[in-house]
This record gives C-alpha cells, sequence and structure tokens, in this order.
C-alpha cells in the first residue's frame, strides 16, 4: 500500500539555546531516527526513539509541536506515516499524545482540540468512553462562540454523533457538585455524570430534534439516554405507544443507577442521601420523557386546531379552525319543555318558540304547518335545502356543501374532530403521568427541601418546555393544548382561571409579535407567522370561560369587540346561518351529556357564530334584572332591542323566518306602547326591516322616538325636516338659497359619506379601546359550570350558544368613532337653539324632544326609498363594524 510522504521529515528542528551542544546533538539524532525509522516502517525502533524522546524531551517545543502534529493525524482514512505510526502505539502511548494536545489547544483553539478527540473516538471506538465528555464539553463551548450555520453545524454534530456514542455507554448519575469522571468495576468501565449535566445533554438532544419536528428522533433519543443510565431495555420501546413507556418507566423507577461511591456526608451539606439523589435522578428522567411527548402532542393538536394538518389542509384557500364547544347536562325537565319555552310554561305557547334548540320535537321552516321529527345525525339534501328558502332550490352550486354536511359524525363539522380529541387525551395522559410522578416523588423523598425549592409540578413543566427554545409557534402550540386540556375539565377547581392565563398568554405574545413585524422586515422564518384562524380562535376560548363562570356580559362586550374588527367575507345570506344551524344540531348531538368537544368551522361559519352568539347574549340581558358589570350595564330594553334589529340585517329573513326573536322583539315594541332609541336607525339598510319598523309606526299604536335631532339635521334629511318645520311652527324662518343649495349638493351622500366628510375637517385625536379580558371579573372556581341551565339563563335554547368566536388581541384595539360622535354631539344638542341655521324649533332640539310623527315617516320612507336599493357587503360589514365600534365606546364609557 502506497504511503504519502511523512509529514514528519519535513519538520523543522530548532535546537533550544540554554540546551547544552551534546544535550541538543542527542535529541537531534534520536529525533532523525524516529522520523528514518517510521518512513521506513519500522515502527518497533520508532517506538523505541519516541518513548526516549517523551521521557528526556517532552519540555522541547519542537517536540510538543510534533505531539500536536502527530495528533491531528489520528484519523486513519488519511492514510498517510503518520496515522499508520499513531496506530501502532500502545494505548497508553496514544493517551499521553492526545491528553498533551488537547491541553495545549483547548483554551484558545477549541475547535482543533476537539477535532482531535472527535478523530480518535471515530477510529478508536473501544476507547471512546475516556474522551466522549471531554470532547461533548469542547463541542458545546464551539458552539457557543460561534453564530449562523456554522453553530448548527456543531449542534448537529453533537446529537447525531457524539451522544448516540454516549448512550452506549454504561451511565452512573451522581450529585451536581461532583466532576464527570471516568470509573471502572468488574474490568467494566462506566461514566460518572452529575444528574443535571446528563439532565442538560438530554434537553439539548431533544431541543434538536424537536425543533426539526422529528419527532421519532426524539423518542428514540429520549429512550437510548434513560436506557444507558439504568432503564434499560427503554430503547427498545420507542416505537410502541406512550402509555406503554410511560407504564414502564413506572415499573423501573428504582432501576436508575447512582454512583453509591461518591455519596459525602447526606444531609448535612445538602447533598441528598443515595435514596434521594435516586428519586430526584428519577423525577428528572421521567419528567423529560414525559414533557418531550406533551411536546409533540401540543403541537400535533395546534395543527388540527387550525387546520393546518394534513388531511384537514386539502383545500388552502379554506380558512377552518376547530372550537372547543361546551355543553352541559341541561336541567331537569329540559328536553320535556317546547323550544324557547321558558319554566313553568305552558307547552302550547307559540311566541316563545325558537329554533336555536335541536331537539327533535321542533324544527320550524318556512311554511311549516306541523312539527315533525327530525333525526338526528342523518339529514337529506333536501330537508336542508328546504331550511333555507323555497325560492332557493337553484343553487346548484351548494349541492356538494349540503351532501357533506349531511353526513351525522361524517359531517363537515366534525371533520378533523375526532382525530385532535385524541391527540388532547394522549396530552392529558403526559400530564397525568407528570403529576403521579411527582406525588410519588414527594411522598417518597426524605430531603423535603429538594422537592419544595421545584415549585410544584406545573413550575416544573414550564421550566423544561422553557429550556427547549421553542419557536414561537411551537410554544403557543404547547399553551393551547394546556389550555384546552384546563378547559375540558370546567368542574376542576382552579381550571377555569388556568385556561383563562394561558390563553391570555398567547394573546400577549401574538400582540407582541405583531409589533415586531411591524418593525422587522427581513424576517423569512416561518415559524413566526400566525394561522389567519387561530388568534380568534384563542380569544373564542376566552369568551367561553366568562360564560362558564356566569359572565354572559362580559362575554358580549368580547364578542361584539371582536366582530367589529373581523373580516366579514362577502355574499353571507340566510343559507349560512341555516347551514349553521345544521352544524350546531350535529356537534349538539354528537357531543351530547360530554363536558368538552370541538367542532369545524369556516370563516363564514365565525361571522354566523358570533352574530348569534351576539344577538341571543343581548336578548338574555334584556331579561335579567340584576347582572354584574356588562356591555352597557345602563341601557333600557329599547336599546337591546335596537341593538338585535341591527344585528338580525344580518342573514335576513332567517332571524324572522326560522326563530321567534324577531317576532318576539315586534311584540314587546307593540305591547311597550312606547319605543325610544335614538341610535339605531342610522345602522339600518335592510329594505324588509325598514318596512316592519315603518309599518309598527303606522299603526299608530306605539309611539316611536327614533329619530334623534342631530341625526334629522344631517343633509340627507334636512328638507325632511324643513318641511315638516314649516307645517307644524309657522314662526319658523324658511331656508336661505345657500341652504337650499348645501342640501341639494349633499342629497346625494348618505349618512357614511357624510361621516367622512365630518371626520375629515376636524379630529383632535382618535380613541383607541383596549379591552380588558381579566381585569373587570375573573373566574371563580365555586360558581356552577352548569352554563345556561342557571337560573339566570331563562332561554332553555341557549345550549346552541356554545360555540362562537374571537377575533385575536392585536386587533381588539381597534380605532373608534372619533369623540365627536360622542362629546361633540352634547354640545351640539345645547347649541342648536341658538344656531342661526337651526331649521327646527326649540321643542326639537331638546334632548328630551318629541319629533312628529310625520318626521318620523318621512325618514323611514326616505330610508327605504334611497338607501336598501344601494346596499351592497361591502356596505353592510362597514356599517355593521362601525355600529359595533360604537356599541364598544359607550360600554367603555359607562364601566
Amino acid at each position: 500500500m502506497s504511503k504519502d510522504i511523512n509529514p514528519l521529515l519535513d519538520y523543522p528542528y530548532n535546537s533550544d539555546s540554554n540546551v547544552t551542544d551534546s544535550n541538543a546533538n542527542s535529541f537531534e539524532n534520536e529525533f532523525n531516527t524516529l522520523r528514518n525509522a517510521i518512513h521506513i516502517g519500522n515502527f518497533e525502533r520508532a517506538i523505541q526513539s519516541f518513548v526516549l524522546l517523551h521521557s528526556n524531551s517532552l519540555q522541547n517545543p519542537s517536540f510538543q509541536s510534533y505531539l500536536i502534529q502527530l495528533a491531528e493525524n489520528i484519523d486513519p482514512a488519511k492514510d498517510n506515516e503518520a496515522s499508520s505510526f499513531f496506530a501502532s502505539l500502545p494505548c497508553l502511548l496514544q493517551s499521553n499524545i492526545i491528553d498533551f494536545a488537547t491541553e495545549h489547544l483547548e483554551e484558545k483553539e477549541s475547535m482543533r482540540a476537539f477535532m482531535i478527540l472527535f478523530d480518535y473516538i471515530q477510529a478508536y471506538p473501544r476507547h471512546a468512553y475516556k474522551y466522549l465528555i471531554g470532547a461533548i464539553n469542547l463541542l458545546i463551548l464551539c458552539a457557543q462562540a460561534l453564530k449562523g450555520d456554522e453553530r448548527q453545524k456543531c449542534i448537529s454534530l453533537l446529537v447525531t454523533e457524539l451522544f448516540p456514542r454516549l448512550c452506549k455507554q454504561r451511565l452512573f448519575l451522581v450529585t451536581k457538585d461532583k466532576v464527570p469522571s471516568i470509573k471502572s468495576t468488574e474490568s467494566k468501565h462506566f461514566i460518572a455524570l452529575p444528574y443535571n449535566l446528563f439532565e442538560q445533554f438530554l434537553l439539548l438532544g431533544q431541543r434538536f430534534y424537536i425543533k426539526k419536528h422529528q419527532w421519532e428522533d426524539v423518542t428514540k433519543f429520549t429512550c437510548s439516554m434513560l436506557s444507558a443510565c439504568g432503564y434499560h431495555g427503554l430503547e427498545q420501546l420507542d416505537s410502541v405507544s406512550h402509555l406503554a413507556r410511560f407504564q414502564y418507566l413506572r415499573e423501573h423507577r428504582n432501576s436508575v443507577r447512582i454512583d453509591e461511591s461518591s455519596e459525602n456526608g447526606g444531609d448535612i451539606h445538602g447533598i441528598p442521601t443515595t435514596e434521594d439523589l435516586t428519586i430526584i435522578s428519577t423525577l428528572m428522567c421521567e419528567y423529560m420523557a414525559a414533557t418531550s411527548q406533551f411536546v409533540q402532542f401540543g403541537y400535533n393538536y395546534y395543527k388540527y386546531v387550525c387546520g393546518t394538518d394534513n388531511t384537514s389542509n386539502t383545500n388552502t384557500l379554506e380558512k377552518v379552525c376547530l372550537i372547543p364547544v361546551c355543553t352541559f347536562q341541561p336541567a331537569v325537565g329540559y328536553h320535556s319543555r317546547r323550544v324557547g319555552q321558558k319554566r313553568g310554561q305552558n307547552q302550547n305557547n307559540d311566541e316563545e318558540r325558537t329554533t336555536l334548540d335541536f331537539s327533535d320535537n321542533v324544527i320550524a321552516t318556512e311554511g311549516s304547518s306541523s312539527n315533525s321529527k327530525r333525526p338526528r345525525r342523518e339529514y337529506t339534501m333536501d330537508n336542508n335545502r328546504n331550511n333555507i328558502d323555497n325560492e332557493d332550490n337553484d343553487k346548484e352550486s351548494d349541492d356538494d356543501d349540503d351532501i357533506r354536511r349531511s353526513k351525522g359524525l361524517d359531517s363537515y363539522c366534525v371533520k378533523g374532530v375526532d382525530d385532535a380529541l385524541q391527540i388532547l387525551s394522549k396530552a392529558g395522559d403526559c400530564l397525568r403521568h407528570i403529576v403521579e410522578l411527582w406525588q410519588w416523588a414527594s411522598s417518597n423523598i426524605s430531603h423535603k427541601l429538594l422537592i419544595e425549592q421545584l415549585n410544584g409540578w406545573e413550575q416544573e413543566l414550564c421550566r423544561v418546555i422553557d429550556g427547549y427554545k421553542l419557536p414561537f409557534d411551537m410554544h403557543n402550540a404547547v399553551l393551547l393544548v394546556r389550555s384546552d386540556l384546563a378547559l375540558s375539565s370546567p368542574s376542576v377547581p382552579g381550571n377555569l382561571a388556568k385556561a383563562l392565563e394561558l390563553s391570555q398568554s398567547i394573546c400577549d405574545r401574538i400582540e407582541v409579535q405583531r409589533r415586531q413585524e411591524k418593525t422587522d422586515y427581513s424576517r423569512t422564518s416561518t415559524d413566526m407567522d400566525i394561522p389567519f384562524m387561530f388568534a380568534f380562535r384563542v380569544l373564542y376560548s376566552i369568551g367561553i370561560i366568562y360564560l362558564l363562570v356566569g359572565s354572559l356580559q362580559q362575554s358580549t362586550l368580547e364578542i361584539a369587540i371582536i366582530l367589529s374588527v373581523f373580516p366579514i367575507p362577502n355574499g353571507l345570506d340566510e343559507y349560512d346561518f341555516v347551514t349553521d344551524e345544521t352544524d350546531c344540531r350535529t356537534v349538539a348531538n354528537v357531543f351530547n351529556g360530554r363536558e368538552f368537544g370541538l367542532m369545524r368551522v369556516t370563516q363564514e361559519g365565525l361571522v354566523v357564530r358570533c352574530i348569534k352568539h351576539l344577538i341571543v347574549s343581548l336578548d338574555n340581558e334584556s331579561e335579567q334584572r340584576v347582572g354584574m358589570a356588562s356591555i352597557d350595564s345602563a341601557l333600557r330594553w329599547d336599546e337591546k332591542a335596537g341593538n338585535m334589529i341591527v344585528l338580525m340585517q344580518y342573514g335576513w329573513p332567517y332571524w324572522s323566518n326560522r326563530t321567534n326573536l324577531w317576532h318576539k322583539i315586534m311584540k314587546q315594541i307593540s305591547d311597550k306602547r312606547v319605543f325610544k332609541n335614538r341610535e339605531f336607525l342610522e345602522y339600518l339598510y335592510v329594505s324588509d326591516v325598514l318596512q316592519a319598523i315603518r309599518h309598527l309606526h303606522l299603526m299608530g299604536t306605539v309611539t316611536m322616538d327614533i329619530i334623534p335631532p342631530e341625526f334629522a339635521l344631517r343633509g340627507s334629511y334636512r328638507h325632511l325636516v324643513t318641511a315638516a318645520s314649516e307645517n307644524h311652527n309657522n314662526n319658523s324662518a324658511p331656508s336661505s338659497p345657500r341652504q337650499s343649495s348645501q342640501n341639494d349638493d349633499n342629497d346625494g351622500l348618505d349618512d357614511e359619506d357624510l361621516e367622512k366628510i365630518n371626520a375629515n375637517r376636524g379630529s383632535n385625536g382618535v380613541q383607541v379601546y383596549h379591552p380588558s379580558f381579566a381585569n373587570s371579573i375573573l373566574p371563580s372556581t365555586s360558581m356552577s359550570p352548569s352554563w345556561y341551565s342557571a337560573s339566570s339563563q331563562k332561554n332553555s335554547f341557549a345550549k346552541w350558544m356554545s360555540p362562537s368566536f374571537y377575533y385575536s388581541r392585536p386587533a381588539t384595539s381597534v380605532v373608534l368613532p372619533g369623540a365627536s360622535g360622542n362629546n361633540d354631539r352634547n354640545d351640539e344638542d345645547t347649541s342648536n337653539a341658538n344656531h342661526p341655521q337651526n331649521l327646527i324649533s326649540p321643542s326639537v332640539n331638546s334632548k328630551g324632544s318629541f319629533i312628529p310623527r310625520d318626521i318620523v315617516t318621512r325618514c323611514l320612507e326616505y330610508r327605504i326609498r334611497r338607501y336598501s336599493p344601494k346596499i351592497t357587503p361591502q356596505r353592510m360589514r362597514h356599517v355593521l363594524q362601525r355600529f359595533l365600534k360604537n356599541m364598544v365606546l359607550k360600554a367603555n364609557e359607562e364601566t
């Protein structure tokens, strides 16, 4: 076999000036002899010369440089004379060369020192145990000093090359005040490691694979590491279920190897005894195993919830998510009442009928004269079509959607739900194992301070998770699964408070991230991206928590905030509301009797659910005589009814044909004889709704005080008010030509255009509303979680309300209408009487004034004629969000 030129032959030799000539000649002669022997392959003679030089000339700088160069040619793959000579040396001489070279290089050239150790470990694996820990420590130091790709290369080398070799060694754990060492017993070698250093090695390996989403490798690595320290056989269970591994860990808790010879003094200096060290080491090992498994399940659950899993992500353009559904067993006699019937009420009262309950007895359809039973889980396509409207039977494009929503347990709304719930259950298994492990350690350890210093099982869990340094999305996933696990058992004391805290943490993280995105334009990592529906879903969970503790008003406020900024899809109509009803019925049946479930919704479904939630919540609030801090606790029923009427424009005529809520409001207005709400009319655009208000007004049985003076003074209505003023007040001054010209110019503008003009004319500042999710009302664990079956909830159909949605927290910092909408309004009211251009009598300008009936009639007819035909989905979205922002602003001022 051919050899490369020996680099040692060309190595220059310089004698030390402090050495005598005879010694210099002796060293030079012996060194030449060594090189010649290596060159001709006489390794026996070369070894003799090397031993002589090593004994007598170790301090010679030339020989020291020679040793370092020899150590850098360990790798047999180099196939040169130096590598061949090193291979011929006895193990003791090899160790001397490596020890000398690494000692001289590790301080200033740690990477060269590491490569010497790494080459030796690879070339001579039988003796790798001697240098594994040193090589690992050196590589960690190198990685800490590097950045970018070079750093990642070091970490990859550490995890994929060195840690697997460490797993093949016999590891004994010692107290953390000890240093790693190599020991031998019965001709077997083992490595003694401080248990906290072993934890760091385990953490580094898990972190590496977790960030790459290599979950199988995480499990294999964890099992191998634990097997090396005493859980023998665990490495063979890397492909079984997590429950099987947890069971094996429980059965082998006394198997962790402890180096008893390292014990000194027991509890005297705070160092645990052998028994306590065994418990602490076992706690550490099993915690790391369960936590890494928990992170895996959490991330998989996160993908299902966000609709980004492989099975759900078939349509990349469709925005979906899984929202929590919290349904509870209804109160006694619930099913014995008709839908919407109150307690103690006769079942024949049709006025309390509503389709918001999903019992079999009543499914109201337009034009239906009988209440026939329908299957609970299977609905035909024809029935779904009839539920919408007879005029919609020609919607061929919706046939596929009808079919997919008519499969019962296979329907669209439960797609992926079963898989997500199974993953959530697996994550719960991990937490149960951790809690049981903590209880075992607490009851068996004698040095209680060791456990107390960890501050509880949850704090220790968070410490380990923080050690993983998870990416942004993965950390959100862990918080999400922890929150949903707490929310899934609302009856357990403290769970609702914990779910609220974790959900708020996600909101805070999202808010910080979005602020950073506004300034960091160079960000390219997809790990920082926030799925479109994720933030909505998190805040929906917060709303559910408020409902579970009985704070319907707070939940209503949150819904109003979210809906005011949510991107409402175009084309939202009655069909979406009926489809949502079908989905709700399916989900209610699937999760009947359970405390927690999930439901798949689209962007349209979230909007529908939010509107329904808000309307029914307002209806519940209007029936409660006493309530906690609410969306507007000072509002009378008239104001809440007006808010409901505005919201019912979406999906019209769904609210009139399929629920009793619209007819209920109209009837109560008629019974009250007086309806005073001067704010809702400017948000009404749907012709049928305006016609119904006009009809109620023309009947003459109700006094409709719905026209505020400042609203009547707007350009679009000024001519109406002028005509009425001339008829009722002969002393009123006629309009000037300039006023007439201005009125004609403004006549073509609607309310929104005028508001934009007024906003541009002057506004000193913009009000920004920052909602508080937990400051007003904190969950009370003593409150019954029997949501909506409480006595304060008077509508039995309210279990339909469980699914709804929210928008992300940053979006809730919405820009509210200018101060002119409120403060300036008061100034206008007080100054209208003296205004030179005022066209209304003083009685009209007063806040409590009465506007003549014909003005109300004229305004209603004008809105029907002028605004209803030109309404578009974009305009309706703008109207709704403007209305809700004003609603939120008023609630913020009153609270």
